[in-house]
C-alpha cells in the first residue's frame, strides 16, 4: 500500500527569507527575522514541491540576529531572497489500523520518514498493508522528540459522499487547481451545505432539530439555552413541578401587560435575546424544554458525509464550489454560464417535497370541519 500525506506545514508556519546567497555546504543561513523561529525546530528553505526545497534543522542554540546555525550543512545552494519556513517538525509518521477507522492507529515499524519537502506529499510504501487498513499520519520534529496531532483517516475506499471525493471532483473539473486550497474548498461546500439545510427546512420543517431543557430558580423570569448548535425556537414545553408538562404559547414581548395574569397550565414564552428565553408565569421554580433549529453541523473531517437526504445532489456541491474557484480565478463567464445552469436548490426543494403536497395549492386541514360547510378552493 502507497500511503501519501500532503505536505502542508509551510502553509501555516511564520516565514522569512534569505538576505544572501548559501552556497551548497554551509551550515549558516542569513536571514532578515528570526522572531517566528526557535531552537532544534526544523526550516523548510524554498517553496513546496520546487526543486532543492530541503529541510534543515537549527541548533541548540537561542535564536536571534541576522543568521541561524544548522546542525549539519545544507545540501543545494540557495538565492538570496528564498523563503524560510519555521515548520518545526521534519518528519512524518505513519500509522496504521488493522481493524479500520473502528480501531487504534499505531505507529508502523520503519513508518517514521523524512518529509520530502521537494514534493506536494511525502510517500511511504507500506509493503504488509491491505485495503481494509485504515491510516493516520503525524508530523514530527526528530530533535525534540514531539509529534502534533494525528491527521483524519485515510482509507484506500473513498466514500462518494464524503467531503474528499466533492473536493476531488472540484479540482478535477478545473484546468488548474493549484490556486485553490483545500480549506477554501471546503468552505464553499459548507456554505452550499448551508444553502440546502435550510432548503430542506423550507419543505420539512422538522428537519435538522435539536433539544434542550432551560431551567429557572424561583421567580427568575429569564433563561439561557446554552446549547452551542441552537439556531432558533420550534417549540417550547413547560413544567413548574417536572411532571405535568404543557405547550408554551409564543408571545413577542411588546404583547405582554405589566398587570397581566398568567397560569402555569397555559404557560407563555418570548425570545429576549438571541438565545434568553422568557417565560410566563415566572412565580415558581420550573423548567422549559426547548425544541430548536439546529445549526448545520459543518464538513470537516475528509470521511465526513452529506446528510442522507442531500445524497442524490451532490452535483449541485460541486457545481457551487466550481463556480466560486472560476470567480477567484477571473473566469467570471464561465462562473456566470454555470450559475445560469444550476437551479438545484430548486430542484431539491420540490422534489423533497412530498407527492401529494407539491405546492400552494395544498391546504392541511387538521380538525374536523363539520358537516354542511362548503369549501372551494
Amino acid at each position: 500500500m502507497l500511503i501519501k500525506a500532503r505536505n502542508t506545514l509551510a502553509e501555516t508556519a511564520g516565514k522569512t527569507f534569505l538576505t544572501h546567497t548559501e552556497s551548497a555546504g554551509t551550515n549558516v543561513l542569513r536571514w532578515k527575522n528570526p522572531s517566528q523561529f526557535s531552537a532544534s525546530w526544523a526550516v523548510q528553505v524554498g517553496e513546496t514541491g520546487e526543486e532543492q526545497t530541503e529541510i534543515v534543522l537549527l541548533s541548540t542554540a537561542a535564536v536571534s540576529g541576522t543568521a541561524g546555525t544548522l546542525t549539519a550543512n545544507d545540501s543545494y545552494e540557495h538565492p538570496a531572497d528564498t523563503p524560510l519556513y519555521a515548520i518545526k517538525y521534519n518528519q512524518i509518521v505513519f500509522e496504521v489500523s488493522t481493524t479500520g477507522t473502528a480501531g487504534t492507529a499505531l505507529a508502523i515499524a520503519a513508518g517514521t520518514v523524512p518529509i520530502t519537502p521537494d514534493s506536494e506529499y511525502t510517500q511511504f510504501d507500506h509493503t504488509a498493508g491491505s485495503t481494509t487498513y485504515a491510516y493516520k499520519t503525524a508530523f514530527r520534529s526528530s530533535v525534540l522528540a514531539v509529534n502534533s496531532t494525528e491527521s483524519d483517516w485515510i482509507i484506500v475506499t473513498v466514500p462518494f459522499y464524503s467531503l474528499m471525493s466533492l473536493r476531488q471532483r472540484v479540482k478535477d473539473k478545473l484546468w488548474d487547481a493549484t490556486f485553490v486550497t483545500d480549506d477554501q474548498i471546503d468552505d464553499w461546500h459548507n456554505e452550499f451545505l448551508d444553502e440546502m439545510t435550510n432548503a430542506m427546512i423550507d419543505v420539512n420543517e422538522d428537519y435538522n432539530l435539536g433539544t434542550a431543557n432551560v431551567s429557572f430558580s424561583g421567580t427568575v423570569e429569564l433563561g439561557t439555552i446554552t446549547d452551542a448548535n441552537f439556531k432558533q425556537v420550534r417549540r417550547v414545553w413547560m413544567t413548574s413541578n417536572d411532571e405535568d408538562w404543557y405547550n408554551a404559547t409564543k408571545m413577542e414581548m411588546t404583547q405582554f401587560l405589566p398587570d397581566q395574569e398568567f397560569n402555569s397550565t397555559n404557560p407563555y414564552f418570548a425570545m429576549y435575546d438571541n438565545n434568553v428565553i422568557l417565560r410566563r408565569p415566572n412565580d415558581a421554580s420550573g423548567t422549559a424544554n426547548v425544541l430548536f433549529y439546529k445549526l448545520t453541523t459543518k464538513l470537516s473531517d475528509d470521511m465526513d458525509e452529506l446528510p442522507v437526504p442531500m445524497r442524490g445532489y451532490t452535483k449541485g456541491f460541486v457545481d457551487y464550489s466550481l463556480i466560486q474557484a472560476q470567480y477567484k480565478d477571473g473566469k467570471i463567464s464561465l462562473s456566470e454560464k454555470k450559475i445560469a445552469e444550476s437551479d438545484l436548490i430548486d430542484r431539491f426543494k420540490k422534489e423533497l417535497a412530498p407527492r401529494s403536497k407539491s405546492g400552494p395549492t395544498v391546504i392541511d386541514i387538521v380538525e374536523d370541519i363539520g358537516q354542511g360547510m362548503d369549501i372551494e378552493l
